[in-house]
């Protein structure tokens, strides 16, 4: 099979248009080899074979379909940032939090998604109460040496703080989702257990008590 059709130039500004002409061509072939098999059947002589055109353009088409995933897939991975550098970048109190400046240009592709990885697992961890910082070294796959001075060093922040950001930031989704009806559950459910704490330290990262973004 000739793959030669398939190679795609993906920095063209054109690409869209250039993979309709990649995918049109098999497309055209399919259709014109299922209509020699109607001439066959009607007794006209067709010197292809329908069958290997079909075969040979279906492959086509699902190989520029799995490349348009791949490429697609890559790109929104690449393009995928950690959420404490929005948190940092739009919140004067977390900025104030940070023993430095969090600076996504001075951090490699490769530590961003450890930072993507770190975090899935603050959030995705079913009892934040019980997160412990060994713990959250062993997922990550760092000793919990490692991991204070990767914190501190891609974000000016010690991991105690960095996981209170992000479980207060779970407890504003929350609120403003109207998924709990009280305060205390929505402290409970990102792991603090003293409400009066909680709110503190909320109000404290966001510049307003829990309370104010339950529906009155």
């Amino acid at each position: 099979m000739n793959n030669q059709n398939n190679i795609i130039d993906w920095s063209s500004p054109d690409i869209l248009l250039e993979l309709v002409h990649q995918i049109k061509d098999p497309l055209t072939a399919i259709m014109e080899a299922n209509k020699g098999v109607a001439d066959q059947l009607f007794g006209n002589s067709n010197s292809q074979n329908a069958s290997e055109i079909t075969l040979e353009n279906s492959q086509r088409i699902a190989s520029l379909i799995e490349e348009v995933i791949r490429k697609t897939t890559t790109s929104q991975e690449a393009d995928k940032q950690p959420l404490i550098f929005e948190l940092y970048a739009t919140n004067p109190h977390i900025q104030e939090m940070c023993n430095g400046v969090i600076d996504p240009k001075k951090i490699s592709q490769t530590d961003k998604e450890w930072l993507l990885e770190l975090e899935s697992v603050v959030f995705n961890e079913a009892q934040l109460n019980q997160l412990s910082l060994f713990a959250l070294a062993f997922e990550v796959s760092v000793s919990e040496r490692q991991l204070h001075r990767n914190i501190k060093k891609f974000l000016a922040l010690t991991p105690n703080k960095y996981i209170r950001i992000l479980k207060l930031h779970k407890a504003k989704q929350l609120l403003e989702e109207y998924v709990y009806r009280t305060i205390s559950e929505v402290a409970y459910a990102v792991g603090f257990s003293d409400v009066h704490y909680f709110s503190k330290l909320f109000f404290k990262q966001y510049g307003t008590m829990p309370k104010e973004l339950l529906p009155s």
